[in-house]
């Protein structure tokens, strides 16, 4: 009979445990011994009972205000990559060396273009069989020995030729690009101290700067121009006149015969010779063209 007695009690006590873990499954019954405080700034989640059970709460207070004069910026991150320069100011130092230096290479080619008239003008009364002034041939003459042309200019057609070919323009995006490599933008110490901004060599103490890290046994030096301009003249001069720059005024004469804007970026190809990188010279070089876009530089004619 005791055993009857006591089982209404059980399920009565049944009942009200089914309802509380009811009630705990759907979300409607948080023990008051875990009730979500106010603010809850642990850095630790919440133990046992998911979060869900209560309002969402800040994890962190938010940050106190700091005065303006106060701030301090955030730590660099580490890496292995150097650091850049943000593009506009990279742009900004581009444009003022571009610039800087664009002038003096139009004023070289103008010059260089006019020679050419009067040469070809020279040339044609040769060939018309015309009585040329002495100061006509004296000037031929000279310009033939200073951009080392092979033969006699007054009498051989081929020595002509070669004349013509050798004194043309040098394009400006090849120019640029050149000085660009060479002189570190116009940052480097042998253009700051000495104009030079294409890595030009000489061996003459007068005229020369010695590299701080010449390797021993050398004597080289770095040629001292009077300014840039001066540089400017020889560089375009050398790639004229020397004989390890057949190839580039090969390319040019070709562009002349097909009509073409004289292209430095194919030019380029003619470099081999201008430094002991070789091929890994030319596709740098060509590569500062594209990137700057300098090929828009080149689009005249330079008809002569």
């Amino acid at each position: 009979m005791n055993l009857f007695r006591s089982i209404p009690v059980v399920i009565a006590l049944l009942a009200l445990y089914s309802a509380q873990a009811s009630a705990y499954q759907y979300g409607m019954y948080v023990p008051s011994a875990y009730t979500a405080p106010a603010y809850y700034s642990s850095p630790y989640p919440v133990p046992y009972y998911p979060a869900y059970r209560y309002p969402a709460q800040p994890r962190y207070p938010a940050p106190q205000s700091v005065p303006a004069e106060r701030h301090r910026p955030a730590a660099k991150a580490q890496s292995d990559q150097p650091e850049t320069v943000s593009p506009p100011a990279i742009n900004a130092n581009k444009q003022e060396f571009v610039n800087t230096l664009l002038p003096y290479i139009e004023k070289e080619n103008k010059r260089l273009l006019v020679l050419r008239k009067d040469i070809l003008r020279a040339i044609n009364k040769i060939q018309a069989q015309r009585t040329l002034r002495r100061a006509e041939k004296q000037r031929l003459l000279k310009l033939a020995k200073d951009y080392r042309v092979n033969g006699d200019v007054l009498k051989d057609a081929a020595a002509r030729e070669e004349l013509m070919q050798k004194i043309d323009v040098i394009p400006a995006s090849l120019a640029l690009a050149q000085a660009a490599n060479e002189s570190a933008w116009g940052k480097s110490r042998f253009a700051r101290e000495a104009n030079n901004l294409y890595g030009i060599w000489t061996y003459d103490e007068s005229k020369g700067l010695k590299p701080k890290n010449r390797e021993q046994g050398k004597t080289h030096l770095v040629r001292i121009f009077d300014d840039i301009g001066d540089s400017v003249l020889y560089y375009m001069h050398t790639l004229n006149s020397h004989p390890a720059y057949n190839e580039l005024r090969d390319i040019r004469q070709q562009q002349r015969a097909s009509n073409r804007p004289i292209d430095g970026h194919k030019l380029a190809a003619g470099l081999e010779k201008y430094s002991a990188r070789g091929q890994e010279y030319i596709d740098l070089i060509q590569q500062l063209i594209r990137q700057n876009d300098w090929a828009l530089l080149d689009t005249q004619n330079h008809k002569v």
